[in-house]
């Protein structure tokens, strides 16, 4: 209701309206209700000049406090549009990449899809001849990790603290690359992970030059295969298997469906050799592979087996002993006796041993020894017909029950089809027990990669090994257990947000892109020992550079290369060799045993979900091994 009756003035111009009868009437009352309602400032409502006056006192107050000043503020960015839209790119649609993941020895190659800047999905690269689009459970989950909240944030440097110890402490990047300088001497060792990484090759060497000393530790050691495959073949090749050719299969504690290294691989070319076209009554020669199992534990090979024999893992040499002395009785060269007697005598009484070893039908108790005789008729009938088959072992498993199966291929003609020699460079890194023995008081240690703090053999006593160096310095994905016992941090960059180069299982070389700058400023491998020598620290120019010296130069190759995330006929050569069963006996002599039971051991594994690492994050769940 509009109020005419009071006059306008100065100070309330324009219509007064009042909230009641009694704000009208302007009693006593009223007022001494206002007051109570607003004990303090009622006057400055009423007041817009006061007001006024009041707010431009307080905020010079403010500046004045200090309030105001930018360091208090938060960050001002400012966002601008395109002033040249990008090749191909529309607002909203996602974009694809190719790039790779880095794994132990090779490289799992992707193709990754960005959503306006962002990794949000990785797949296989169909493009890639020795993938066909296979990815693995860690390299679907690694997306998650970039995003990790849990992974190294900053770079620190450690400091004394109250309790007589010290503490990393949150510090300028600068400051902790300068414990990188000078290190380009004998008295730095390097510890690294296992990396196919020709480009980290080529550092290496620069560094080895200047005197600087490199070792790999890896706490599941995978190079099982290539060290037999240099006994029974000599050195500088590699076993690479072809499943996809083989007929009928016999895995001997391999878990090629699951743990074992280029897993991707292997399980595309089984399932390719699980497919038929047509109906066997139509088509009898069309006919899909079949998969012997013998193993301790229930792995997922294991799960997809024909025929599994559950053998404790420590007794498997005694099968692996067995299946070789019955394909040498009826495939192998005269005047072989002697050494098929032994075989027979070192495998034993297995049904005696392991009287659950299969299923049965009925009552039947378990035969062992039938079990691997009907294995290795149905083996040597398909070699006979002319068909490829496959003898493998696992990484769990000695050398020697590996010698036994490359010896079975040899016998089953196997070697050259679907098993095949390719060249490979022996690593001339150390081993962490040669760190043990080299590293003296006062040198300095930076390890890259890997936490030894948590998983490196306990009789090394690694606290007492990385006492004696003046400077350890971690580079490393999260602030582990090595990275709080270190003098220096150095955040690792995600293989999404790096520059580097890999090979694969059958030596293709391939890029490591980035699609993203690093969310919070992390280091690559090649940044980090670029530092130590003092070169070009662009990593970019120097997977460039290296790609040059492989493929020559040329921006045309060079965005090939990137475009379709693989090296065209890269791939590493054949070898031809001759098995030397002298070498093999008598490494087989020298290093094969067996747990007579009823003794019992403590088998140790990679874990399915996490690997080898020591923590994992599955979507926001952080399993600690």
């Amino acid at each position: 209701m509009n109020d005419n009756t009071s006059p306008s003035n100065e100070q309330n111009s324009g219509p007064h309206y009042w909230r009641s009868l009694e704000h009208k009437a302007d009693s006593p009352e009223f007022r001494a209700f206002v007051e109570n309602e607003f004990p303090s400032g009622v006057d400055l409502i009423d007041d817009p000049v006061s007001r006024r006056n009041f707010m431009k006192i307080m905020s010079a107050s403010f500046a004045l406090a200090g309030l105001g000043v930018s360091g208090c503020r938060r960050p001002e960015h400012k966002i601008l549009p395109f002033s040249k839209m990008p090749e191909n790119y529309v607002h909203g649609t996602p974009q694809f990449y190719a790039t790779a993941m880095p794994t132990r020895g090779t490289a799992v190659p992707l193709v990754v899809k960005s959503y306006d800047g962002r990794p949000i999905k990785v797949e296989g690269n169909a493009e890639h001849p020795n993938s066909n689009g296979g990815t693995d459970q860690y390299a679907q989950a690694s997306v998650l990790s970039l995003y990790d909240p849990d992974r190294g944030l900053n770079f620190k440097l450690a400091e004394k603290d109250d309790a007589d110890g010290k503490s990393l402490k949150v510090i300028a990047k600068a400051e902790v690359l300068k414990q990188l300088d000078g290190l380009a001497k004998d008295k730095t060792h390097v510890l690294m992970e296992q990396s196919s990484s020709p480009s980290r090759a080529r550092l290496v060497a620069d560094l080895k030059a200047k005197g600087v000393h490199f070792y790999e530790y890896e706490p599941v050691d995978f190079t099982v295969h290539e060290a037999a495959a240099e006994i029974a073949f000599g050195p500088g090749v590699s076993p690479y298997y072809k499943l996809d050719e083989a007929k009928s299969i016999l895995s001997l504690d391999c878990d090629f469906l699951g743990t074992e290294e280029s897993a991707t691989r292997y399980i595309r070319g089984f399932a390719e050799g699980r497919r038929v076209t047509d109906d066997h009554k139509e088509n009898p020669a069309d006919s899909m592979n079949r998969l012997y199992s013998v193993e301790g534990l229930l792995t997922l090979t294991g799960t997809n087996a024909d025929h599994r024999l559950r053998i404790p893992t420590g007794s498997v040499v005694r099968v692996a002993a067995l299946a070789l002395a019955e394909t040498l009785e009826t495939v192998g060269p005269d005047g072989a006796e002697d050494e098929i007697a032994q075989l027979r005598a070192f495998a034993g009484a297995l049904n005696n041993d392991f009287p659950d070893s299969h299923a049965t039908e009925g009552g039947n108790k378990a035969d062992s020894v039938k079990w691997v005789r009907q294995c290795v008729a149905d083996l040597v009938h398909l070699a006979k017909r002319g068909e490829k088959t496959l003898v493998v072992a696992g990484y769990r498993q000695p050398k020697e029950v590996h010698l036994a199966a490359m010896a079975m291929n040899e016998l089953l003609g196997n070697v050259g089809s679907t098993l095949q020699l390719r060249r490979a460079k022996p690593s001339e890194n150390g081993t962490i027990a040669d760190l043990a023995k080299r590293l003296a008081k006062g040198d300095n240690l930076v390890i890259l990669g890997g936490d030894p703090v948590y998983n490196a053999p306990a009789d090394l006593d690694w606290a007492k090994l990385a006492a004696r160096a003046d400077r350890v310095i971690r580079h490393g994905y999260y602030v582990d257990r090595t990275a709080q016992a270190a003098d220096a941090y150095i955040p690792a960059a995600h293989y999404l947000e790096s520059w580097c180069d890999a090979r694969t299982s059958d030596g293709t070389l391939v890029p490591v892109q980035p699609l993203i700058a690093p969310l919070f400023g992390g280091m690559t491998e090649l940044e980090v020992l670029a530092r130590i020598g003092g070169t070009e620290r662009d990593p970019y120019k120097i997977v460039r550079k290296t790609f040059e010296g492989l493929a020559g130069g040329g921006e045309a190759k060079w965005e090939r290369f990137l475009h379709d995330g693989y090296l065209a006929e890269s791939v590493s050569a054949d070898e031809s060799r001759a098995f030397d069963w002298d070498a093999a006996s008598v490494a087989w002599d020298a290093g094969a045993k067996a747990l007579a039971p009823p003794a019992k051991g403590c088998l140790l594994y990679t874990s399915e979900a996490a690997d080898d690492t020591p923590c994992v994050d599955l979507g926001g769940r952080r399993i600690i091994k």
